[in-house]
């Protein structure tokens, strides 16, 4: 059973957008076998591993999309990019939490309850957003993306 139901995160027009998404659901499962696992007994290394693995791909994500959003003006590119660093903010409270203590419930309940919340909603929303209008200024015949 997934950690993330893959069929609750939307498709936008935009492919990269899309494509980050998926691996951030590919993180966050690989990072639910890792946490089970040490749940169980097994060693926090591999939680710590792929933390570390989310937080970077996490980052590049929302930089590729503040980056378009910023190349084509988007109006409301300062809402959307302080609303990635509240999320980046609280991932590495987080996780820094997790290696101080090493409290897994606590980060059980951030990944697979917080997080995929919010996700979906984000995407819905601000992403959905910016994705229409980045593909709608691409499509304009004197815009480029």
């Amino acid at each position: 059973m997934p950690y993330i139901d893959p069929s609750q995160i939307p498709e936008l027009p935009l492919a990269f957008m899309n494509s980050d998404h998926a691996e951030e659901v590919r993180l966050l499962e690989d990072l639910g076998v890792a946490l089970d696992a040490h749940r169980k007994g097994g060693a926090a290394q591999p939680v710590l591993e792929r933390l570390a693995l989310l937080a970077v791909h996490t980052r590049e994500h929302f930089l590729r999309e503040e980056q378009v959003m910023r190349e084509t003006a988007f109006p409301a590119y300062p809402i959307h990019k302080a609303e990635h660093d509240r999320v980046l903010a609280e991932m590495d409270q987080e996780a820094r939490r997790f290696r101080e203590g090493g409290d897994p419930a606590r980060l059980w309940s951030y990944l697979f309850e917080v997080v995929p919340a919010w996700f979906v909603q984000h995407i819905r929303t601000m992403d959905h957003m910016t994705a229409r209008f980045v593909a709608a200024r691409a499509a304009a015949p004197s815009a480029r993306v």
